[in-house]
């Protein structure tokens, strides 16, 4: 973990007045864990939603390990706590692009990269601190900024980061970007040459995207942008291959000696992307390498190739950093400790499960494998890298294996997320175990062969 004093920062800094928040403000960080980097400086103003602002749970490892940021005012009151995912681990995954299963699981730390944190903005704040350990109390301020720093950044909107060249173009535009989900999709590896076949292989990953039952659901809530910059060089870095490129991002294969992981320069990339999309119009930020080898990564900035399968690989990873899903594959490190907090990994064996609700009455629970149609909620033992003692929904989803459905209970936690992202709503509202608020209920996602039963006001319908 990184220790107080080896954090080199940046700050980007965006206030926004929306109608459907209070003021935000983003702040970028930028983390090494030796050395010194010179601040990088630069603010706008935007807008973002409430609901976007919400974070994604942390599960028991990423509590132990995740920073805190904190506000206070000029008393020294707490007025801001809030957890953020310490982004100098990754869990990094890599599957088969044939059978769809996982095929390595790592978690390791990574040197340097950079991270956004966007959280309302208290006018009474009149400090921020970055803290590590426990709820951020009596622990090691990594960062500390005050107000007049913050705001001097705001003010100094004609101070940017030094990018390549880029443009933008938006593919779906469903609405203002502060009351949709926006997607970011930029490519590396493209020569000024190449971006004509730059622009054909980004609609060809949207349409990919988007033939997803469920984002095809949801189409209405989400814009989609395409970001074009210029590398030197076509291809990406493939060091097992002794291949190496001077591309815009650096995106590379083999990430941690493992053949299929696809890593780019999260620095690059925010930069480059941030010079042309404020911070409400990049929620999700993917980069699509080009190379039709078989790979990619998830973490605050996705990557994929143009490899046929990528598409399956980014719906998985966009289920963790959209959605907040749990593996539900029984390979890696287990961890039986405490409660998850992903709305589909459970240590609870009985109808008493967090998606009991949605458990038919005839349905065996705990559920064994095989006596369903896949896509049957039940209680089903193996999930988030436990064999035994920890369960998941349904036999075999996304989250267990790509090219599978989503089923209901994932559906259901995606349709929270994308909730937020809009103002209205005169969906029914249903109310989960454990929720303290009724919840939209999702509406149908046609799964094609799947059979597949979700509540609504109190009835169990079938899905169509």
């Amino acid at each position: 973990m990184l220790r107080a004093g080896v954090l080199a920062f940046a700050v980007f800094a965006c206030q926004a007045g929306a109608a459907i928040a209070a003021d935000t403000l983003t702040v970028r960080l930028q983390f090494r864990s030796q050395g010194a980097v010179a601040p990088l400086v630069v603010a706008e103003r935007a807008e973002r939603s409430a609901g976007a602002l919400i974070p994604l749970p942390l599960d028991e490892i990423e509590t132990a390990r995740s920073w805190w940021l904190l506000g206070f005012d000029a008393r020294g009151r707490t007025l801001l706590r809030m957890p953020v995912r310490n982004q100098a681990w990754r869990r990094l995954e890599a599957f088969d692009p044939v059978s769809g299963r996982i095929t390595d699981v790592q978690t390791l730390q990574v040197p340097q990269g950079t991270f956004e944190v966007s959280f309302p903005d208290d006018p009474r704040i009149a400090r921020l601190a970055l803290r590590m350990g426990d709820a951020g109390t009596a622990a090691a301020t990594m960062i500390d900024l005050d107000r007049g720093q913050v705001d001097r950044l705001l003010r100094n909107s004609a101070v940017k980061a030094t990018t390549k060249a880029a443009s933008t173009t938006t593919l779906v535009d469903s609405g203002a970007a502060a009351d949709r989900l926006d997607l970011v999709f930029v490519g590396d590896g493209y020569t000024a040459a190449e971006l004509g076949k730059w622009q054909t292989d980004a609609q060809t990953v949207v349409n990919g995207l988007m033939s997803d039952p469920l984002f095809n659901v949801y189409r209405r809530r989400i814009n989609i942008r395409r970001v074009d910059v210029a590398s030197a060089e076509s291809g990406v870095d493939e060091p097992d291959l002794g291949l190496y490129r001077d591309t815009a991002m650096d995106a590379a294969f083999n990430c941690a000696n493992i053949d299929r992981l696809l890593c780019a320069n999260t620095a690059k990339v925010q930069s480059i992307v941030g010079s042309v999309l404020q911070a409400d119009a990049r929620d999700v930020v993917i980069v699509v390498a080009n190379s039709t080898r078989y790979g990619g990564s998830g973490g605050s900035i996705a990557a994929i190739s143009m490899h046929a399968a990528a598409v399956e690989l980014a719906l998985h990873e966009l289920g963790h950093t959209l959605f907040g899903l749990a593996d539900e594959y029984d390979y890696g490190t287990c961890s039986l400790g405490s409660e998850p907090p992903d709305g589909n990994a459970s240590l609870v064996a009985s109808r008493a499960v967090k998606w009991g609700a949605m458990i038919g009455p005839f349905t065996t629970v705990p559920t064994p494998a095989g006596l369903y149609p896949n896509g049957t909620v039940g209680v089903f033992e193996g999930a988030q890298y436990c064999k035994t003692g920890k369960y998941r929904p349904t036999e075999d989803s996304k989250m267990r294996n790509l090219g599978r459905p989503w089923h209901a209970v994932n559906e259901q936690v995606a349709y929270e997320r994308f909730a937020r992202y809009a103002r209205n709503s005169a969906k029914p509202r249903i109310r989960l175990p454990g929720q303290t608020r009724p919840i939209e209920a999702a509406p149908p996602v046609r799964d094609v062969g799947t059979p597949q039963r979700a509540p609504l006001r109190g009835r169990t319908l079938p899905r169509p």
